[in-house]
């Protein structure tokens, strides 16, 4: 692969920072990029793409190994909150339903109205089609579209890609419900490990992750190791 390009800006997780981010054409394998994983790299669109930040190594990613994993107490009510909740994998599919769910969520996370994409084309090419096998994990109140999680089907585990929910529904813990839903139909489907992009410790939108347990980091030597747990209480959010 070529070198690509470096894409450079204030870090939007932690304060007074900046980012790096090398950014690579995705490629047309999912063998290809299920090894990029390992590497430290993360899909958005036709990209991929991985921090390469002067003096900070903040993102780790992070894994479950799904055999392993047992819900927690906390977890377990999550789960039964959303059992009304209807549920539908396929294929990326963008319409202006997803849009307008987008959209909102992002306002409402980000606190800007202008934050989300401005058309249909624009969130298909982040959302839509993708060189590799990716499917949505549509999540419905009877009729109504309530949460979206888009998700690449690799040689071995399933990558957490994005997920967005309806902010009307926050007190339903979606993206905890959204990341066990991911970690199932891993275990269904035989593959031995659920990805969950980067994360960051002093972070609350990317701590989060460490509560699903047990969970693993790859560290600055390029090895993984399980994560210990934290004394402090994590918050429940996802971005």
């Amino acid at each position: 692969m070529s070198s690509g390009y470096l894409h450079t800006g204030e870090c939007v997780y932690l304060a007074q920072r900046r980012w790096a981010l090398r950014m690579l054409p995705a490629p047309r394998d999912d063998a290809i990029y299920r090894d990029l994983l390992d590497e430290r790299h993360r899909r958005s669109g036709w990209v991929v793409y991985r921090p390469e930040c002067r003096g900070c190594a903040e993102c780790l990613p992070i894994r479950v190994p799904v055999q392993r994993f047992r819900p927690s107490r906390s977890q377990r009510r999550v789960q039964r909150r959303n059992r009304d909740l209807r549920i539908e994998l396929g294929p990326p599919e963008p319409t202006p339903e997803k849009l307008e769910l987008h959209n909102r969520f992002v306002a409402a996370r980000f606190e800007r109205g202008d934050a989300g994409f401005g058309s249909l084309e624009g969130y298909a090419e982040v959302f839509g089609p993708s060189p590799i096998t990716t499917r949505e994990m549509r999540f419905y109140l009877g009729e109504r579209l309530v949460g979206l999680g888009v998700l690449d089907l690799l040689p071995d585990v399933v990558s957490s890609v994005y997920f967005f929910f309806d902010p009307e529904c926050s007190r339903r813990s979606l993206g905890t419900f959204s990341a066990l839903c991911e970690i199932d139909l891993a275990l269904r489907t035989g593959r031995s490990y659920l990805y969950l992009g980067y994360y960051i410790r002093d972070c609350r939108e990317m701590n989060y992750k460490a509560r699903f347990r047990p969970c693993e980091v790859l560290g600055p030597d390029g090895r993984w190791e399980e994560l210990a747990p934290v004394a402090r209480r994590l918050p429940q959010a996802r971005p």
